[in-house]
């Protein structure tokens, strides 16, 4: 049931000109990180990932869920056998895909990421599907385009704002989703410690229960309980 709920959800986005955008937007990326120089391509190239690949599911995920709203979908959806916990991974792994298909080409083809290829993947996986979490529990909630891009505004700036501290005190900033992304992301190979890189997959981890938890208690209180 999930490998097929995904699937459809990609064929969908195909279909509604997801991976096209995408598309166009990586090949703008790419010829912009060809002609930046060597020493500033690694944070240009993990800027691009982080304000932009990793937040797709974010920026796309309530536009599906009200799309499925307004033409009734999910009252057909769970009337079926399909349950909650199906439905909310579909959404998330059909997501993590487009967007670790973009942050690999934009990361290693111009070469930017290339050093540090593992954690970067692991950051972008991560990190989506938090994202992806995030963005289906506000749209369970949302009535409108509106009240979505209202609720992803204001979480948007909680959950960004701590980004300040990771140049101040990363130490302790790292406890914030977006802060381990960068640190995993940006902090060269040779530097990394075995520790370092536990803490920053851990916080994530976490994080992503959370989102999960949010995601699922929104749809029970206002797709399912309605």
């Amino acid at each position: 049931m999930l490998l097929k709920i995904t699937k459809y959800d990609i064929l969908f986005q195909f279909k509604q000109g997801f991976y096209l955008v995408y598309g166009i937007l990586s090949l703008i990326y790419i010829l912009i990180l060809f002609n930046l120089p060597g020493d500033v391509r690694t944070e240009v190239t993990a800027y691009l990932i982080l304000s932009d690949t990793t937040i797709i599911g974010l920026t796309f995920v309530g536009a599906l869920v009200l799309l499925e709203k307004q033409q009734n979908v999910l009252q057909s959806l769970f009337i079926t056998p399909l349950k909650l916990s199906t439905y909310l991974a579909g959404k998330m792994l059909s997501l993590v895909f487009i967007s670790l298909i973009v942050s690999a080409v934009i990361g290693f083809i111009p070469g930017g990421m290339i050093g540090n290829w593992l954690w970067t993947l692991v950051a972008v996986i991560l990190s989506s599907m938090f994202f992806t979490f995030f963005g289906l529990g506000i749209s369970a909630g949302a009535n409108s385009l509106n009240d979505y891009l209202a609720g992803t505004i204001l979480g948007g700036l909680i959950l960004g704002a701590p980004v300040a501290l990771f140049f101040i005190w990363p130490e302790i900033s790292v406890v914030f989703p977006v802060n381990a992304t960068i640190d995993l992301m940006i902090t060269p190979p040779e530097v990394q410690s075995v520790k370092g890189i536990i803490a920053d997959v851990s916080v994530l981890i976490c994080w992503n229960i959370l989102g999960y938890l949010f995601a699922r208690y929104q749809f029970k209180k206002y797709v399912l309980e309605r």
